[in-house]
């Protein structure tokens, strides 16, 4: 899975506005607007990755938070991401 398009992140204080840019950038109309461990999930799906790698990749990243908070977290994001066809599934 990845990414349907390149998105550019600007840190606003409070949240991060994520842009769409490139070729296709015109198909996606707006921005996102998301938190700091929604931003590295989108870091993470800039290239081809499942989400067992993006899991491990937060869980080293945030040792404070359990596997399963983050695991329901990472899953409300993708189906999020799926639902607004923002994510490339085989």
């Amino acid at each position: 899975m990845r990414l349907r398009y390149k998105f550019s992140m600007m840190d606003m204080g409070d949240e991060i506005a994520a842009v769409p840019v490139g070729d296709n950038s015109g198909e996606f109309h707006g921005m996102l607007k998301v938190n700091e461990v929604s931003a590295d999930i989108l870091r993470q799906l800039e290239e081809d990755t499942t989400p067992e790698k993006v899991h491990e990749y937060l869980i080293a990243k945030y040792p404070d938070s359990t596997e399963q908070e983050i695991g329901e977290q990472l899953a409300s994001f993708l189906n999020r991401l799926i639902e607004e066809k923002l994510l490339i599934v085989p």
